[in-house]
């Protein structure tokens, strides 16, 4: 009995060994791409805060200087421009005197969001009414891609990583005197965690209305955009 369970171990011992070399070869390769993009959009977030020593006369100061921004906006329209309302907080100030915490009035902040096209001539347009439309303000820039350019680069990059993915399974398999066979496997936006949605955002710049020039933001800087792909491939010695 020991000696036919033993021939059947070593049986299923060389099946194994053999189907383990039968099994044919292949070849695990990233592509990775790169391309730089000029921004489409820009977007500009805006602050407008007052101060009154009362809450309703403090909305109202607050309420009518983002009105007059608002109109001085929509007076020049500005080709593509988009106005959103983000919202609005009050906030009663307290300053402290001799260890005590005295009531100081409140303060309103609200804040706008405007998007429009990233062209220079656009961009000087509505920088310029935010400089002369007599409200004080503060607010950020920044630039992305719009939904299409997305669209469109991200067809480039895929194109490119996947290029890239041949040609250096190629190069391996001349160096190693092998023969590249077809595609088996393709591995692409895969990952260990769930993300959002690929941001493409240059870093935001702050500024004064008022103060300062507006060059550097009339002339966004190109956004460095990358995407890879994993692809195996059967070879052959």
């Amino acid at each position: 009995m020991k000696k036919i369970v033993f021939i059947l171990f070593l049986m299923c011992s060389v099946v194994t060994a053999t189907f383990a070399q039968n099994l044919p070869a292949s070849l695990n390769v990233k592509g990775e791409s790169k391309l730089f993009q000029l921004p489409d959009i820009m977007n500009i977030s805006i602050t407008v805060s007052n101060k009154a020593s009362e809450y309703a006369d403090c909305i109202e100061k607050n309420s009518d200087a983002v009105n007059r921004l608002k109109k001085a906006l929509k007076m020049a329209t500005i080709q593509s421009l988009e106005i959103q309302d983000v919202g609005q907080r009050v906030n009663e100030e307290k300053t402290y005197s001799g260890g005590k915490s005295v009531p100081d009035g409140y303060r309103a902040t609200y804040n706008l969001k405007l998007q429009l096209s990233a062209k220079p001539k656009i961009i000087h347009e509505c920088l310029k009414i935010l400089k002369t439309a007599d409200v004080e303000i503060n607010y950020q820039v920044s630039y992305g891609l719009s939904p299409e350019l997305i669209k469109s680069v991200e067809s480039k990059l895929i194109k490119a990583a996947v290029a890239d993915a041949k040609s250096k399974a190629i190069m391996i398999t001349e160096a190693s005197e092998s023969k590249l066979g077809q595609i088996v496997n393709i591995n692409y936006g895969t990952s260990d965690f769930v993300s959002g949605p690929k941001q493409y955002m240059t870093e935001m710049r702050v500024a004064k209305a008022g103060r300062g020039g507006d060059q550097s933001f009339t002339n966004p800087d190109a956004i460095e955009l990358n995407d890879s792909v994993e692809i195996s491939f059967r070879i052959q010695p």
